[in-house]
């Protein structure tokens, strides 16, 4: 008789939540790669525009040409702040994705434990059983031989 663990369908069900957890964890933090990136792409761009315009503004230029500028680097800062307040709620959700992750890896932790512990515990058993039967086995040949 093998051993059977009778927890072993929440055993599972607690393995695929820590993947799941694990897997959104993985998924806000490639997010956040993401948009680090877009803000340090749009902040190299700003600095680039800034340094356009005052090249522009020392040869002397159209106001419509420092009009337009302008009005790119302000979408620029715009953009690099909606990308700061995104990037902040992405840590905040990381925050809340490690906790989950964290609190199903200790479930499922707590459960491999248990299933462990069981299993020591019938392992245990059988030599006892099996000592017990090689006992009986050996006073009875024992008693048959006198």
């Amino acid at each position: 008789m093998a051993f059977r663990f009778s927890l072993a369908s929440v055993l599972t069900v607690r393995k695929l939540l820590e993947e799941r957890a694990y897997s959104q964890l993985e998924k806000v933090q490639q997010e956040i790669l993401q948009v680090e990136l877009q803000r340090t792409q749009a902040s190299d761009w700003l600095s680039v525009c800034v340094r356009s315009r005052e090249a522009e503004l020392s040869k002397g230029t159209s106001s419509f040409r420092l009009q337009s500028q302008y009005d790119q680097m302000l979408a620029l800062e715009q953009g690099l702040a909606a990308l700061e307040v995104r990037l902040q709620q992405l840590h905040s959700k990381r925050a809340q994705c490690l906790t989950e992750y964290q609190e199903a890896r200790q479930r499922r932790e707590v459960m491999e434990e248990l299933r462990e512990r069981q299993r020591n515990e019938y392992l245990r058993h059988e030599a006892k059983r099996q000592q017990s039967a090689l006992d009986d086995l050996f006073l009875s040949r024992r008693r048959h031989i006198r």
